[in-house]
C-alpha cells in the first residue's frame, strides 16, 4: 500500500459510474451528488499535492446519454484526467457514435482528454499512454522509439485472475500468469496495463508487466459491501500501488442478508453475459425474470431487481 513518504508519478483509476440517481443500495444517501463527490475531492487533493495526472480506465459515466444536471456536475467536481470510453459510456457500445455522448461532452469541456484507440499520448515523466477504449483489444507495442519511455496500457476489457471476477465469470477472460498469457504475451513492451470493466479491483504481474485492474471507485451494489475502493499510484520507483479511498462516511441499506447478497452477485454475472448477445428471441426483462424463478430468488431480491431495471 502507498504511503505519504513515497512520491506520486500518476494517478490510476476506472469505473467511476457517474449516474444522477443512487443505486438502489446508496439509496440512504441523503445527498447523493454528495456521495459522488466525496471520493471525486479525495482524488482531486491528491492531484494537486503531488501535480501528477490522472488516468481513467473508462466508465467515468453510468449512461451515455446522462442528464445535463450530471454533465454539469462532472464539468464542476471530476478532476482532469486522461481517459478511455467504456461500454457505459458509449450509445449501444458502439465507439462510432461517441460524439452523441456525455462522456464527449467532458471531452469538449477539458475534463478529459481522450486518448484515442490504438493511440499513443506522452505525458509528463517520460510516460506514453496507449489507448484501448471498450470494443478495441490490447496488441503489443512494436514501436521501437518508444522502449526508452515509461509505457502504460489503458484498457477497458474484463479481465479476472483466480478470487477476483463475478460467479462463472468467462475463462476466456482470465489472466493466465503463466502458460499461454505467458507465450501470447500481447502486454509485450508494457510497463504497465491499466484494466477497467471489473468491478473487484487486482493487481498481479506478468512477467515484468505489472497488471492493475483499478475496480469500481464507489461501491454501488450489496456484493460491495465489504470492497474496499481504491485507486492505483505509481511511485517514483515505477512500482503501482494502491491506496484506499476514505469510505466511512458512506450509507448503505443494510438489509439484504449474506444469501441474498450471493443472488444478486450470481445476478450480475448473469446479465454480464446477456450484455455479450447481438440478438436474441427472448425480450431482456422477460429472461431476467425467468432466470429468477428458476433459481427461487426471493420476493425481496426479485422486487429490488425489478425496480432496478425499471430504472435502466
Amino acid at each position: 500500500m502507498w504511503s505519504k513518504d513515497q512520491g506520486i508519478k500518476v494517478i490510476m483509476l476506472a469505473d467511476i459510474h457517474l449516474s444522477l440517481k443512487p443505486p438502489i443500495w446508496r439509496s440512504s444517501e441523503e445527498d447523493w451528488f454528495a456521495a459522488m463527490q466525496r471520493p471525486l475531492d479525495e482524488i482531486r487533493k491528491l492531484q494537486d499535492k503531488y501535480d501528477c495526472p490522472i488516468i481513467c480506465a473508462g466508465d467515468v459515466f453510468d449512461k451515455w446519454n446522462s442528464s445535463p444536471e450530471l454533465i454539469n456536475f462532472a464539468v464542476e467536481y471530476l478532476p482532469t484526467m486522461y481517459a478511455i470510453p467504456g461500454q457505459h459510456d458509449l450509445p449501444l457500445h458502439n465507439y462510432h457514435d461517441i460524439n452523441k455522448s456525455a462522456y464527449m461532452s467532458l471531452v469538449h469541456t477539458g475534463n478529459i482528454q481522450n486518448v484515442l484507440p490504438n493511440r499513443s499520448v506522452l505525458v509528463e515523466n517520460d510516460i506514453v499512454l496507449h489507448g484501448f477504449p471498450f470494443g478495441y483489444p490490447i496488441k503489443p507495442i512494436t514501436q521501437v522509439h518508444l522502449s526508452n519511455k515509461f509505457n502504460i496500457a489503458i484498457v477497458h476489457e474484463y479481465k479476472w485472475i483466480k478470487g477476483f471476477s463475478y460467479t462463472n465469470a468467462p475463462t476466456e477472460n482470465m489472466v493466465h500468469l503463466q502458460g499461454k498469457d505467458m507465450i501470447e504475451n500481447k502486454w509485450k513492451g508494457y510497463d504497465a496495463v491499466i484494466y477497467g470493466d471489473n468491478h473487484i479491483g487486482f493487481k498481479c504481474n506478468l512477467g515484468s508487466t505489472q497488471i492493475f485492474n483499478c475496480g469500481s471507485l464507489m461501491r454501488r451494489h450489496s456484493d460491495q459491501v465489504n470492497y474496499k475502493p481504491k485507486i492505483g499510484i505509481l511511485t517514483d520507483d515505477n512500482s503501482i500501488l494502491p491506496y484506499y479511498l476514505d469510505t466511512k462516511d458512506d450509507l448503505c441499506l443494510k438489509e439484504m442478508s449474506s444469501d441474498n447478497c450471493k443472488i444478486l452477485l450470481d445476478m450480475k454475472g448473469f446479465i454480464k453475459e446477456l450484455e455479450k448477445l447481438e440478438s436474441t428471441d427472448l425480450d431482456f426483462t422477460e429472461a431476467v425474470k425467468m432466470y429468477m424463478e428458476k433459481n427461487k430468488v426471493k420476493a425481496e431480491v426479485f422486487e429490488v431487481i425489478m425496480k432496478a431495471m425499471e430504472s435502466l
